[in-house]
């Protein structure tokens, strides 16, 4: 090994002993025990192009300020599984995307399908929709009191306030549309 070699693996292990404190020029010379500076500094240019040392010139000296290049990187096991939970987040947040598009493309076609099959006409307080089926739900849990069908006219009542009404038809279903066709012949 050469000398110069020799002397830059033990100004490295000067440097990252002394860590963010950094060493005077003359110090780090003097501990290497070089008598000719230029050494030191030829040392500390190779370094310095490696990005491994900065440097402050001052009126006493250049002081040298180990960089660990290493600081900033994940260990790779870590890496990795940082990788794996991005990718699942990733994976998860396209399904979400697509549930939701499927979402609004279902709402779109239910409020077209509203405004064109069951429209509503206010007659006097109370509303007449063109459909032959709606479905009434309680906008709170406790649920229906009453519900009375006189053939002509159904009365519900819900034990506290607040009904939906909602006058869009179920989607038909084929199979049970014939099941029940043959089942009333």
């Amino acid at each position: 090994m050469t000398r110069l070699r020799e002397l830059a693996q033990n100004a490295i292990a000067i440097l990252k002993e002394r860590g963010d404190a950094g060493i005077e020029s003359a110090e780090l010379a003097r501990l290497l025990g070089i008598k000719e500076k230029r050494r030191v500094y030829d040392i500390v240019a190779v370094l310095s192009a490696l990005d491994f040392v900065h440097t402050v010139r001052r009126q006493s000296g250049t002081r040298i300020t180990w960089v660990d290049p290493y600081s900033d990187y994940v260990p790779r096991v870590e890496f990795e599984e940082l990788q794996q939970a991005l990718d699942a987040e990733s994976a998860a947040r396209r399904k979400l995307q697509v549930q939701a598009a499927e979402l609004k493309e279902r709402l779109r076609v239910a409020v077209s399908r509203l405004g064109r099959e069951a429209r509503a006409t206010q007659l006097s307080g109370k509303y007449e929709f063109e459909t032959k089926c709606i479905r009434v739900r309680p906008t709170t849990g406790t649920g229906f009191v009453r519900v009375r069908d006189s053939g002509m006219e159904v009365l519900i009542e819900t034990r506290e306030p607040g009904m939906v009404v909602d006058p869009t038809e179920p989607e038909s279903d084929d199979a049970q549309t014939i099941i029940e066709a043959v089942q009333r012949s």
